[in-house]
């Protein structure tokens, strides 16, 4: 995470996901400025420490980012990148309303783009 995105704008970057009831940190979340093939993009990206999956984390934190960014940032579009192997979190995209776009080649790995 570069701290210019913090400094472009307080919405974006990741930060802390604490669970509602123990307060326990146990991932992150957060609105990332993204460069897809030359095009500027805001990405809804997360991460779960492994023993909260399936628990519906990633998929309401997903929700309420996309909402955040469409709703109040008045952002035009949000992406989620993911890498195909990632049944999971293409789950929460699509659960969350977004539509596969296509699939590129980023970093050396096949991966998917969703969009709102």
């Amino acid at each position: 995470m570069d701290i210019e995105h913090y400094k472009m704008n307080r919405n974006y970057g990741l930060k802390l996901i604490k669970d509602k009831v123990t307060g326990k940190k146990i991932g992150h979340a957060g609105l990332v400025p993204q460069i897809v093939e030359e095009e500027h993009y805001i990405e809804v990206g997360y991460w779960i420490e492994e023993n909260y999956w399936g628990k519906g984390y990633a998929s309401e934190v997903a929700l309420a980012l996309i909402d955040h960014g469409l709703n109040e940032l008045k952002l035009p579009k949000i992406i989620a990148l993911i890498q195909n192997e990632n049944i999971a979190s293409e789950k929460v995209a699509i659960k969350n309303g977004l539509k596969k776009e296509k699939e590129i080649l980023l970093n050396e790995k096949i991966v998917s783009i969703y969009t709102t």
